[in-house]
Formats: structure tokens, sequence, C-alpha cells
């Protein structure tokens, strides 16, 4: 008996055992957590440009495993054309933040994401933003270990 598609299922099924034979990536194991809103301190962090603060929720962004940060943009800040190593999830929690992706900073090419807006920042993928208006938090997740590495030396950084 001839099974149609096979050239087609023998690969799906070698990359299915190697993916299930792969060790998950993991950093330290995690306890229960729970945050309410007056226990999250965001401080001012002297390595990012422009003030920025930020308070970890969970793990550590320099080091292997999932991480969670919240993160305070003050007004006008601008953050120029930048790549991180890893995939990034990004919810604005309040203000509006401007994105875009290139790596050139283009206002032209920005689309205003406003509170309960969710975006990607995909690995390696150059992108920018503008925080025009009021203060803008941020919350970010990421499988670390992460970085910034501006595309213009001269510019800010980490």
């Amino acid at each position: 008996m001839k099974f149609p598609c096979t050239h087609r299922l023998v690969p799906a099924l070698a990359m299915a055992l190697v993916f299930s034979l792969s060790p998950p990536v993991r950093g330290d194991a995690y306890a229960p957590i729970w945050l309410v809103p007056e226990d999250i301190r965001l401080d001012v962090d002297p390595s990012r440009p422009g003030g920025m603060s930020l308070a970890t929720l969970a793990g550590d962004m320099a080091k292997p495993g999932l991480y969670a940060v919240r993160i305070r943009m003050p007004s006008q800040l601008r953050v120029l054309p930048h790549i991180h190593p890893e995939d990034r999830m990004v919810v604005v929690l309040s203000g509006t933040l401007h994105v875009g992706f290139g790596e050139r900073f283009e206002p032209e090419r920005m689309r205003a994401m406003t509170p309960g807006s969710f975006f990607v920042e995909p690995a390696l993928a150059p992108h920018f933003a503008w925080v025009r208006g009021e203060d803008v938090i941020v919350q970010v997740s990421g499988i670390g270990p992460s970085g910034t590495v501006y595309l213009d030396s001269a510019a800010p950084g980490h």
C-alpha cells in the first residue's frame, strides 16, 4: 500500500523529534509571585537613555530564562533605532507610545500604540520609539539574556 504525501511527512516528523529531544531553555525556577501596583517601584535606570525607569517583575533580563519588566519612558523621549537579541512582547499600560520599525528614525513610519495595545519586537529587528505626550509605561516580556545595541554608535545606549 502506498501512502501519499510521505515525502512531506518525513521531514516534519524528523523536526518534531529533534525539538522533542532538545532541552527547553530555562532560567531559575520561579516561586509564586503576587505584585499589586503599590509593590512595583520604578527606579531610574542610568544605563537607559533619557531617564527611563524600570521595575523587574520576574526573572532577570541579563540571564537565560523568562523575564518581565515594567518600564516608564518620560515625556518627549526619543529612542533611536536599536535591536535586541531576543524576541520581546510589549503591552502599553499607560500613555501613547509611537513605535516604528526600520534602521532610521522616521516619524512617518510610526504607529501610535495607546493603552492596552500589544506589539512584538522581533529579535534583531531594528525599531525606534517616541513618547510625544505624557509619560508612557510599558510591560515587556521575553526570554533572556537580553541586551540593546543602537545602530548609531554615537546614540545613548546600554
